[in-house]
């Protein structure tokens, strides 16, 4: 994943993103299991912190102390910031790594024993081909009863040159060329949410219901990014398109609105970046 300089990681203690409570809501009813002991959890892209930053006020002492936490992220000045925040909640232990998430499968070498998987707020900053290919190295990595919660946004309140936020639509048809290749029967449907500057969508998958084994997925690798890369293309080409059609419009008709002024700047934005991601995938 190239870095993206316009994105940025929010920090504020005093505030939890619909999101972050989402997961969180998640974690706790894992937590509350009295059989569990350790609950190992690995936050993809976890930036400064801001899901951590909630866990003193939505987690008992007790179950923080059943946490074992791992962070991710490609900014080493992020996670120096989320570690000292770790470092105040009591876990049963933490640990974070740096790097490209396209490389995180390498990086972090761990056993594919995590109870819980998040991927907030970066599925726009990544090609729909890298993002399915993270997805997959997360499964691989999620334990028999493990979850996997995905959140991104499918616009921007403020562009950033480079991201393409991707519809719930559109990450629901990646998901399903990859479970009609592994798991037929089971289904990613993405619920959308609307928020008062925005609209997003989440996902959760949950291993159990994968059945194949880790070596069966590994096994279909292969089929499954030749499939990915086909429907990829679609996906990009068909939006390039659409985008261009937007952009020739306001070139011959202008903008005629603040809200036409705002849909121009953002067809901008994407047109730079769909033609950056199709290079790319040449």
């Amino acid at each position: 994943m190239a870095l993206i300089a316009d994105s940025d990681a929010v920090l504020d203690g005093g505030r939890i993103l619909p999101q972050h409570q989402a997961a969180l809501t998640l974690l706790n009813a894992k937590l509350q299991d009295p059989d569990v002991v350790n609950l190992r959890w690995l936050d993809m892209a976890c930036g400064r912190g801001q899901i951590i930053a909630q866990l003193l006020e939505n987690l008992t002492p007790e179950n923080r102390r059943k946490l074992t936490y791992v962070g991710f992220d490609i900014h080493v000045d992020h996670t120096r910031v989320a570690e000292r925040l770790a470092s105040k909640l009591s876990l049963n232990d933490y640990s974070f790594y740096q790097g490209d998430l396209s490389r995180f499968s390498e990086i972090v070498n761990s056993p594919s024993d995590f109870d819980f998987i998040t991927f907030t707020n970066t599925a726009h900053e990544v090609s729909p081909a890298a993002f399915s290919r993270i997805m997959l190295e997360a499964i691989l990595r999620l334990s028999t009863s493990g979850e996997l919660f995905i959140y991104d946004m499918e616009s921007l309140t403020e562009p950033e040159l480079g991201a393409l936020p991707w519809t719930a639509n559109e990450i629901s048809v990646l998901f399903k060329t990859i479970f009609d290749i592994l798991e037929p029967r089971f289904c990613v449907h993405p619920s959308t949410w609307s928020h008062k500057n925005c609209k997003g969508w989440t996902a959760v998958i949950q291993r159990k219901y994968v059945k194949c084994s880790n070596d069966e997925i590994k096994s279909k690798l292969s089929q499954i990014e030749g499939a990915l890369d086909t429907v990829v293309d679609g996906i990009l080409r068909k939006r390039l398109d659409e985008c261009d059609k937007a952009l020739d419009a306001y070139c011959r008709f202008g903008a005629d609105t603040p809200n036409d002024e705002q849909e121009k700047l953002s067809s901008l934005y994407k047109f730079w970046a769909l033609h950056r991601m199709i290079g790319a995938s040449k």
